[in-house]
């Protein structure tokens, strides 16, 4: 008579006890696999709506952003600006790296011009740079109610993000609209 071992209570004890905490530790590794790649598979798939030209209204903030002097930027996506002049009634829960803001922050310029040296498009939705650079009318709209009003726009040109400066100081970043 031959006893085979798959069958023995020897065998399926020894299967019971391998089994279970294997399986607990598969289970707990997915989960935790789970937890770490849902919130940022969740950003990605939520990308930021910047406010489309000529909207009525103030943007939509979407988002905030920490950088290293400590300060800290709303944004819609389209536009930053620094909480202290935007004075929002709360900040976004969702908060995005202040690394591609500071390189923005920092780069230099090569133009230079105030809200008077504006021109509104026909549409209504534009303003035009004096280097023929369009952005976005509801945001400048917003910048004039918010920013000082000797606040100064320094570009580079093309599609390149504009610095708001306002007393030597960014106080906001927007981007151009693509033509």
């Amino acid at each position: 008579m031959t006893i085979h071992m798959r069958d023995s209570p020897e065998r399926q004890s020894i299967t019971r006890a391998y089994t279970s905490p294997m399986q607990q530790l598969t289970l707990t590794a997915a989960l935790a696999a789970l937890l770490i790649v849902q919130p940022v598979s969740a950003q990605k798939q939520t990308p930021m709506k910047p406010t489309v030209p000529g909207t009525s209204g103030d943007p939509v903030w979407q988002g905030k952003v920490r950088i290293n002097d400590g300060r800290t930027f709303i944004t819609d996506g389209g536009l930053a600006v620094d909480v202290a002049v935007a004075r929002p009634a709360a900040l976004p829960g969702r908060e995005f790296s202040g690394k591609v803001l500071e390189n923005y922050l920092k780069a230099s310029q090569k133009d230079e011009y105030g809200f008077a040296d504006l021109r509104l498009a026909a549409t209504g939705k534009t303003y035009t740079s004096p280097s023929g650079i369009a952005l976005n009318a509801t945001y400048i709209n917003y910048l004039r109610r918010i920013a000082p009003s000797k606040s100064r726009f320094r570009m580079t040109g093309g599609l390149q993000p504009i610095v708001v400066v306002a007393d030597g100081s960014p106080i906001a970043v927007l981007m151009p609209v693509k033509q």
